[in-house]
């Protein structure tokens, strides 16, 4: 009986130990998932024809800096498909001068929110389509229109910036395409800042996959 008791002990004690240390991990895993799911999803892509990206050097570097600028941010999470993603969002183009830009953004659908952005003669500019709500799993062009579900809406980045504004030595060079990534992704930011508690709530009443 003796013998017995020595042998039970430290099966209790591990036992108890056991048990303390997943209720331990099980009360530390919960803010990591809560944090994880209040991050805003982000999907990243080109214009699509046909099934076929519009993939031109231009793009595909322009759509590279945007990424890089995205990653950064802690409150975003890029995902792999729309069907994941709480915004899309379409590299629509890059350019320089008032005469580029008027002209790309006359070819936009009335359907989309397209505000005026002053801009010079020689400034730089990315192009970026924000879509949610219904439509943001649907493979639509820029000139379609769109049900009143749908939401989308044009952000330009332009390269010299704010007169005025401060700059670091981490800022990228004045008119480059990196600092049209930077505006572009700080106007994105914001907006989703702002619209962040209706995102979630389109997210949480969407129809299941």
């Amino acid at each position: 009986m003796r013998n017995l008791r020595r042998g039970t002990c430290p099966t209790v004690r591990n036992t108890g130990v056991l048990a303390g240390l997943i209720v331990w991990l099980a009360a530390g895993s919960g803010p990591v998932v809560a944090a994880r799911d209040e991050s805003l999803t982000v999907f990243l892509n080109l214009p699509v024809a046909n099934g076929f990206s519009d993939a031109t050097h231009a793009l595909v570097e322009t759509k590279g800096l945007v990424r890089n600028q995205l990653s950064a941010a802690t409150d975003l999470r890029m995902v792999e498909g729309p069907e994941d993603a709480d915004v899309v969002l379409t590299v629509i183009g890059r350019g320089r001068g008032h005469a580029e830009l008027t002209a790309a953004l006359h070819n936009i659908s009335d359907s989309i929110v397209a505000p005026s952005v002053p801009i010079t003669n020689t400034e730089r500019y990315i192009e970026i389509l924000l879509t949610t709500g219904s439509c943001r799993n649907s493979a639509l062009t820029v000139g379609d229109h769109a049900p009143d579900s749908c939401y989308r809406r044009i952000f330009v980045g332009v390269g010299i910036g704010e007169v005025g504004e401060r700059r670091s030595a981490k800022k990228p060079q004045l008119n480059s395409w990196e600092a049209c990534a930077e505006a572009v992704v700080r106007d994105l930011r914001a907006w989703l800042t702002e619209n962040s508690k209706r995102l979630r709530t389109l997210r949480t009443s969407a129809p299941p996959r």
